[in-house]
């Protein structure tokens, strides 16, 4: 029985359709063959039915519609007929059980796909633009930088503010794109790598801007919080750079995380 009940849960819902319409036919078979044997087959409409073709359709019907527990009543059976009726019964209606199962499941299961896929989207597009309000934040610091007089009067409050934002956005990614192995995650197309390393890079880049700028001024920015932020965002993108570095990727983003490379190792120079 559970072995039974372990097979259909294996059979695909084609299989089951399949299934399902041989146990109809096949039992239609076994009426058509006791049809030669004295009041073991079918009556319809009273009459015992033959064994002509039209007779034979007759017994496809008749199976079918046990098959789905209807049951009309024009056709009757006979003797051992009736007890193949039952057990067609019962068998039809587990195996239609299992079907109708299956077409549940099969659309929940494509119902939490789509689910995902949304929520997929709208994680990607999350990161990505908490990645574009960092460097938006960074341009006006910069702007702020350059028309101010008296650089050394500069407040590093917002500086501090928005590297702390980038640090939590690249851990967000790291997290998405690192499973708990340690390993890449292998359902990140190419497309939203790209997008998701051309960001921190672009990001990297904005930070080595100011900095640059800072040093210009001269102007002390050396402070502990600063130095913090900004190592530990560089130590998050090198693993995710190394870690995808070693995936068979395309040469886009090969030349992408070499580009990324150089501008931590120019971020890395700054902080010494």
């Amino acid at each position: 029985m559970r072995r039974g009940i372990k097979i259909l849960q294996d059979l695909t819902l084609k299989e089951l359709f399949y299934l399902w319409v041989a146990i109809g036919i096949g039992f239609a078979m076994i009426y058509y063959l006791l049809s030669f044997i004295p009041q073991s087959s079918l009556l319809y409409q009273n009459q015992p039915i033959n064994h002509g073709i039209s007779d034979f359709f007759t017994m496809v019907y008749f199976s079918f519609i046990t098959l789905t527990s209807t049951g009309y009543g024009d056709v009757v059976p006979l003797g051992i007929s009736k007890i193949l009726s039952i057990a067609e019964i019962f068998l039809g209606l587990a195996v239609f059980g299992f079907l109708i199962s299956k077409l549940i499941s099969a659309r929940q299961q494509s119902i939490i796909e789509e689910l995902y896929d949304i929520s997929f989207e709208e994680t990607v597009s999350r990161m990505r633009s908490s990645l574009y309000v960092y460097r938006a934040n960074i341009s006006r610091i910069i702007d702020r930088i350059n028309l101010t007089r008296r650089v050394k009067t500069f407040d590093l409050t917002d500086l501090e503010s928005n590297l702390e934002g980038l640090k939590s956005s690249v851990s967000r990614v790291k997290r998405f794109l690192i499973s708990e192995s340690k390993k890449p995650v292998t359902k990140v197309d190419e497309l939203t790598l790209n997008l998701l390393f051309n960001g921190l890079s672009l990001s990297i880049t904005r930070i080595t801007e100011i900095l640059d700028l800072l040093n210009y001024k001269r102007y002390d920015w050396k402070r502990k919080t600063i130095t913090k932020y900004v190592l530990s965002c560089v130590a998050s993108i090198k693993e995710l750079e190394e870690l995808y570095r070693e995936k068979a990727i395309k040469e886009e983003l090969k030349n992408l995380l070499k580009n990324l490379d150089d501008s931590l190792k120019r971020l890395e120079d700054l902080m010494k």
